[in-house]
């Protein structure tokens, strides 16, 4: 059995291994990993919207979670299956944040998710029938481990450029993983799955097919900039005009 430590460190190794290339192979995640001040506003609003949908799409899979974590071991399908719960309705924080960019929720649903996030969901969903809850689990490892050490600059971002309304929702979506350790939790989730080295070996190797489809979405973006798909957007409170350079 490894620990919750032992997990965290070991899949870590493995995120530290892929995410330079796609930080140097895409200048969008590149300026999200090394110089958010740089990220232009559009792709702030878009990676905002891509958040709720992700949200809303995970939650069928999630529920599939709960259900392989209970017939593994009741106590952590029940802990997963809180989590989840929780997880599920946090759309809300980001449709809140959109509204203070000028995103309102009926343009929202007119805008199609990225080919990438739906071919996440569609990838998860196959291999949890051959894997059980683990690659699932392992998502939420990759999204948690994000909150924690990748979301504040973006959040400080959308803060000098939108106002500090528009990045409220992000933030305390951030504070609630910190304060409920939702990292910590997810690892103890995962010491259920992972019982031996050829378990850990396979969560490495799942893990950097998520991280492959992560990249797949910052490559998504870049295309997305490049043809200037603008999003529709309401004049901004009080006349706040955006301005990266503040």
């Amino acid at each position: 059995m490894f620990s919750p430590e032992q997990i965290r460190s070991s899949l870590s190794a493995v995120l530290r291994q892929r995410l330079p290339f796609i930080a140097s192979s895409s200048p969008t995640a590149g300026a999200f990993a090394r110089h958010s001040s740089a990220i232009p506003e559009q792709i702030l609003v878009r990676h905002a919207v891509e958040h709720v949908f992700r949200i809303r799409l995970f939650r069928p899979i999630d529920v599939l979670a709960t259900q392989l974590l209970l017939d593994l071991d009741p106590a952590i399908g029940k802990l997963w299956a809180g989590y989840a719960r929780s997880e599920a309705v946090h759309d809300r924080y980001f449709l809140r944040d959109l509204s203070a960019m000028g995103v309102d929720k009926n343009t929202v649903r007119e805008i199609p998710a990225f080919e990438s996030t739906l071919q996440l969901v569609k990838f998860l969903e196959m291999a949890s029938h051959n894997e059980g809850a683990l690659p699932i689990v392992l998502y939420s490892f990759w999204t948690e481990l994000n909150s924690e050490i990748g979301s504040l600059p973006i959040i400080r971002c959308n803060e000098r450029v939108f106002g500090v309304a528009a990045a409220r929702g992000a933030s305390a979506h951030r504070n609630l993983d910190h304060n409920l350790d939702h990292l910590g939790m997810i690892c103890r989730i995962l010491c259920a799955v992972i019982r031996n080295d050829e378990d850990l070996l396979k969560a490495a190797r799942l893990l950097a097919v998520i991280t492959g489809f992560i990249g797949e979405y910052f490559a998504e973006l870049d295309s997305w900039s490049r043809n200037h798909d603008v999003i529709r957007r309401l004049p901004l409170p009080n006349g706040l005009q955006p301005n990266l350079h503040q």
